[in-house]
């Protein structure tokens, strides 16, 4: 078991590199939190990242990282928490203190460390055509080869190429939703095939009627472009632990809860030392 802190300075993924943790513990540190921040918009200088996880020795030697055991993420003053539990039926998930869910029905950005250039607008200049035609999407500028998530589980129902959308990947999400993924630079799946939340389902490209590398997502309820920064609001709540599960969670997730604030603490109280430190030198 090993345990790591992090501040933001420009990304989570900086913030990751600095405190030690390999590429991927922090793909499955915005996996965990991706319901509920939005790693594009929401991040701010001195915002902390704090976790405990697994790490996976043979022979005295670490091979890999394990399982976030617990992590919290301090957003713009406002903390929220993650605690892995392995429920009744053996299946493992995120949990906040209260036993709700970490994972919403979507992701609230399909792509991680990115900016961005175009949002939601039914009126926008086409930066190509240079006439007015709805941006019925958001678009996500972002290296060429950065990876793209499916936003929720699904079914791939179309996936290929045409001049305008490049490569593209459309999925289908139960009955009334679906999401739209343009300009890749590969498309990951095929059609007819099942994906599920955070699986890569491409890379960012600028296939397509494309003026640099960046990803264009859309998002359909009922048939209806929606804005897929806001849409969110109206999604189905995230599940909550069964009253009969509330006890097992409080008992197996106590002693990481203790821990994962004592963290906090120390961590708080160096950057205070720290702060403390710099007024005495000036």
């Amino acid at each position: 078991e090993s345990w790591a802190t992090g501040e933001i300075s420009s990304s989570l993924f900086m913030a990751g590199q600095e405190a030690g943790l390999s590429q991927t513990m922090i793909m499955e540190l915005a996996n965990v939190f991706g319901g509920v921040i939005d790693f594009v918009q929401d991040p701010r200088q001195g915002d902390t990242i704090h976790l405990i996880y697994e790490e996976l020795y043979l022979d005295g030697e670490k091979y890999a990282d394990g399982n976030i055991i617990a992590a919290s993420f301090t957003n713009q003053g406002k903390t929220y928490n993650a605690f892995r539990f392995v429920d009744s039926n053996g299946e493992a998930n995120y949990y906040n203190e209260e036993g709700v869910s970490m994972r919403k029905a979507f992701l609230l950005a399909p792509v991680d460390f990115t900016r961005i250039s175009s949002n939601f607008n039914l009126k926008r200049l086409h930066p190509i055509y240079k006439t007015t035609r709805p941006h019925r999407g958001t678009d996500y500028a972002a290296p060429t080869g950065t990876p793209v998530y499916a936003a929720g589980d699904g079914r791939v129902i179309k996936a290929g190429y045409t001049r305008a959308n490049g490569n593209y990947v459309f999925l289908q999400h139960g009955d009334r939703y679906v999401t739209r993924y343009l300009h890749l630079h590969k498309r990951n799946v095929k059609q007819g095939q099942r994906v599920a939340q955070s699986q890569v389902i491409g890379t960012v490209g600028s296939t397509g009627a494309a003026t640099g590398p960046h990803l264009h997502y859309e998002f359909l309820l009922d048939g209806v472009h929606r804005d897929p920064r806001k849409i969110h609001k109206q999604l189905p709540k995230a599940k909550t632990l069964a009253p009969a599960e509330m006890t097992a969670f409080r008992q197996a997730t106590n002693q990481s809860s203790m821990q994962l604030a004592a963290l906090r603490t120390d961590s708080h109280l160096a950057m205070n030392n720290q702060g403390d430190a710099k007024s005495r030198a000036n």
